[in-house]
């Protein structure tokens, strides 16, 4: 019988990528937090994409995190997460609030870098594998830009700009989030925006001549003043009140002194635009609502000289002095 035996072989071929390719050796993954914060930003702030109206730094990696065996020409880099829109230009993302947009930098304990990036490992001499270190000292940096005029906000206790997330990471070998190194988690991230207000200036009430007759029926003339407030919630409120530094004892008047300096014969009250009594402690105050973000919150109050006490104040110039308070929502 004839019998012709076949060799049969097999040649396993390792490619260079399917070595072992950096095996960690010292620490572990490492996920860093930035807590909820709230943005604090002025209506009237301009926009500028470079220097941040807020800033914020997560805590540093606390260890190194060290890798052994890596081979050169291993893809190393980082990425986003939940986030979308990034001007290529300012590196900024959009986030919920047209108008506000985040930058993440990330420092590797000696300079700060961008997102997103993608590197590969080389090595000193040629080398063909090495160790790949994160220092201890790295960080995420998130910065906040006012990208827009107008926020358009709708909550004066916050609206969120950002909800709590998982944000960034690093990566080493693939981009596949479950592959990170560093990654980086925030609380929810929050606006509120003050409005900016101008007044129209300092007010002079001039009473003119007194004389004793109109003194006794009272003299009022006109205490006409009004706040304009730019608003990223589209309107605002303005209440206004009055202080002084020389009020009665009940606060009902302003004490007027007098050419001689005496300060208890003269009195200015204060009505506001409906004819109530003003005190002039700040205790009561009028309030205009609703009035659309840039346009005026007007007040017509009134100014009243009367007597105060006997004997009658001296011939001359007589002056007395207020304050207007606004409290703006």
């Amino acid at each position: 019988m004839l019998r012709i035996f076949v060799a049969m072989a097999s040649a396993f071929i390792f490619s260079h990528g399917a070595e072992a390719a950096c095996t960690l050796a010292r620490g572990a993954p490492t996920t860093v937090t930035i807590p909820s914060q709230v943005i604090r930003i002025a209506a009237d702030a301009p926009v500028d994409t470079s220097n941040p109206v807020a800033q914020y730094d997560s805590p540093t990696a606390g260890q190194n995190i060290g890798y052994d065996d890596c081979l050169a020409g291993t893809e190393y880099g980082k990425r986003v997460l939940n986030l979308i829109g990034q001007n290529s230009s300012t590196k900024i993302y959009q986030t919920n609030i047209p108008g506000i947009g985040i930058k993440i930098l990330w420092n590797n304990s000696e300079a700060f870098g961008n997102f997103p990036s993608t590197s590969y490992l080389s090595f000193k001499n040629g080398e063909q594998s090495g160790t790949f270190d994160f220092l201890a000292g790295s960080f995420y940096r998130v910065q906040f830009f006012k990208t827009e005029d107008i926020l358009r906000l709708n909550n004066p206790q916050g609206d969120t700009v950002l909800p709590a997330a998982e944000i960034a990471y690093n990566y080493l070998r693939t981009e596949d989030p479950a592959s990170y190194i560093m990654k980086l988690s925030i609380g929810e991230i929050k606006v509120i925006s003050t409005p900016a207000c101008t007044t129209d200036g300092t007010k002079t009430v001039d009473f003119n001549n007194v004389t004793p007759s109109l003194l006794s029926a009272g003299v009022v003339r006109n205490l006409d003043f009004a706040i304009v407030c730019k608003s990223d919630y589209g309107s605002y409120s303005a209440k206004a009140s009055i202080v002084t530094t020389t009020p009665s004892s009940d606060a009902s008047y302003i004490r007027v002194e007098d050419a001689a300096g005496n300060k208890d014969r003269l009195g200015i009250q204060i009505t506001d635009g409906a004819g109530r009594a003003m005190k002039v402690d700040g205790s009561t105050s009028e309030q205009k609502t609703s009035i659309t973000s840039q346009g005026p919150a007007e007040f017509a109050w009134n100014a009243k000289l009367i007597p105060a006490n006997q004997p009658s104040p001296a011939g001359g110039i007589f002056h007395a002095k207020a304050e207007i308070v606004f409290d703006i929502q």
